[in-house]
């Protein structure tokens, strides 16, 4: 074997034990995960967590695909010293007679073996250029679902705010307790929906533009180390030594580009691992968790707050109302009048209350019992018997109609804003708990998560067996200039015409 091709075989060795514990990276615990050097703090441990915010959980990411940046500068610099010593070491022979007569051994073994190499280089070409295309689609997959998550949570709370606008201004006049309360909850519903227009008109372009340019660099690089492969074959049937020496030129830069794509490639990988940790972390405890940047829940001490004195003042203006109801029907001796309404009348009560049989602050929609009144409507039957400041007295009186407009319009204020607060109480339950949110994560953690996990992994493992392969190749080839020096070759064969004598200045 030449000796340039043991040295790479063994530089393969040394490098595989160098990052053999960077392979085992997906089976740390979530502390040892984050236990990473960041260049941005003299290359001390990182001591956050996942913070997308946080350039130094950035810098200590980005970090951890050094053994590829490391890698491609080694190889550019070993590129750039090669053609120095080749450029002012033009009148000294370059290769020993030793070294001569053990590459003239072998022109066969080394012309296969160079084959060999070039068709595992263009084979890895492929599988990182299906590769590639799969993290892409997965990527895109995963950034749609959470996008659309985004908007379904913030068009919620936009409507519960919208919802909230308007009972506060029928609660003004007489409720100013409960108008403070649900002014409190609108800004802070206010509050996180900003929070995800910022985080999506901030971030959105940037990452679509990120997942174009890996996209993108990542095929041209792969169709063109493809294509310097196969125009390869020409100089090495031909014996051209010139298109030789430019092909390893070609391929020492796209070597260099691998590697550096490796790196990037295993970054993308530990955000992804990141991502997912994070999403399963939120599904299980969602006020403890940097992803409520991006979605948002309310504090769970406010918001079952809220929920409780929301449904608990429902609760009791329909009962107080019923109340009421039931003495003023017995005053005014109008029940047969409503005995239609009265006799079908539940026991709770002739309006509905959706909180009998259930508790307070886990309120879920149902059906009202027959005959019980749902509280949207209640303003309607009530309107019958109210006596407007226009209609004279005698004529009420006459009519039956015994209640104040004053009263009205306040029982009217009360029963809409108690009817729209039913109506987004699911909505608002499900924004102070992070419900929609947290069963979409789920479906990501269940569904998603692991198929994009693996694609980003082939990317990276598809990526490095290109770089090692096509290092070994690069090395090949140099052998082969060095084998192919100064000797005559026909078209197309394999062992020389006439060993020549060496020429200076060759290489």
């Amino acid at each position: 074997m030449p000796k340039p091709i043991t040295v790479g075989v063994l530089s393969q060795l040394i490098l595989t034990a160098v990052i053999s514990p960077v392979l085992s990276v997906h089976s740390l615990s979530d502390h040892d995960r984050f236990k990473r050097r960041d260049p941005l703090n003299s290359f001390m441990y990182y001591k956050g967590s996942f913070n997308v915010r946080d350039k130094h959980y950035w810098a200590a990411t980005f970090f951890t695909g050094v053994h590829g940046y490391a890698v491609a500068g080694v190889f550019l610099i070993a590129g750039v010293c090669m053609g120095l010593y080749a450029a002012i070491s033009k009148r000294r022979r370059n290769v020993s007679d030793t070294q001569r007569r053990y590459l003239d051994r072998y022109y066969l073994h080394l012309f296969l073996l160079l084959l060999l190499f070039m068709f595992l280089s263009m084979a890895a070409t492929g599988i990182v250029i299906a590769a590639n295309q799969s993290s892409k689609n997965r990527t895109e997959e995963m950034k749609e679902t959470i996008d659309k998550t985004g908007e379904d949570v913030d068009r919620n709370i936009r409507t519960v705010i919208t919802s909230l606008t308007r009972i506060q201004y029928l609660l003004l006049p007489y409720d100013q307790s409960t108008t403070h309360l649900l002014n409190v909850t609108s800004h802070r519903l206010k509050k996180g929906s900003q929070m995800i227009q910022s985080f999506v008109r901030r971030n959105g372009p940037s990452i679509d533009l990120v997942i174009q340019i890996s996209y993108v660099t990542h095929l041209v690089i792969a169709s063109t180390n493809l294509f310097v492969l196969l125009l390869a074959l020409v100089p090495i049937l031909l014996h051209w030594h010139p298109g030789l020496i430019m092909v390893i030129f070609l391929c020492w830069i796209l070597t260099t580009v691998s590697w550096v794509l490796t790196g990037f490639d295993f970054f993308i990988h530990t955000f992804a691992e990141d991502v997912c940790s994070a999403f399963s972390g939120f599904v299980q405890n969602p006020q403890n968790s940097t992803l409520t940047n991006i979605f948002p829940c309310m504090d769970p001490l406010h918001s079952d707050k809220t929920l409780m004195e929301v449904s608990l003042m429902i609760h009791n203006f329909i009962t107080e109302l019923n109340s009421k109801v039931a003495g003023s029907m017995r005053s005014y001796a109008l029940t047969d009048r409503s005995r239609t309404v009265s006799s079908s009348a539940p026991e709770s009560g002739l309006i509905c209350d959706p909180f009998v049989g259930q508790e307070i602050n886990s309120y879920t929609p149902q059906s009202c019992s027959n005959g019980a009144i749902p509280i949207g409507q209640f303003p309607n039957v009530l309107s019958r018997f109210t006596c407007h400041d226009k209609d004279p007295p005698e004529t009420c009186r006459i009519t039956g109609k015994f209640i104040p407009e004053a009263a009205y319009l306040k029982v009217y204020a009360y029963s809409n804003s108690a009817q729209g607060m039913l109506d987004i109480l699911p909505s608002l339950q499900n924004l102070t708990q992070c419900l929609h949110v947290k069963d979409t994560l789920s479906s990501i953690v269940s569904n998603q998560c692991k198929p994009f996990r693996a694609s980003m992994y082939r990317l990276w493992a598809s990526m490095l067996a290109l770089s090692l392969i096509m290092k070994v190749t690069v090395l090949l080839f140099l052998a082969k200039v060095l084998q192919e020096k100064g000797k005559s070759f026909a078209w197309f064969s394999i062992h020389p015409t006439s060993s020549g004598d060496i020429r200076q200045g060759d290489i």
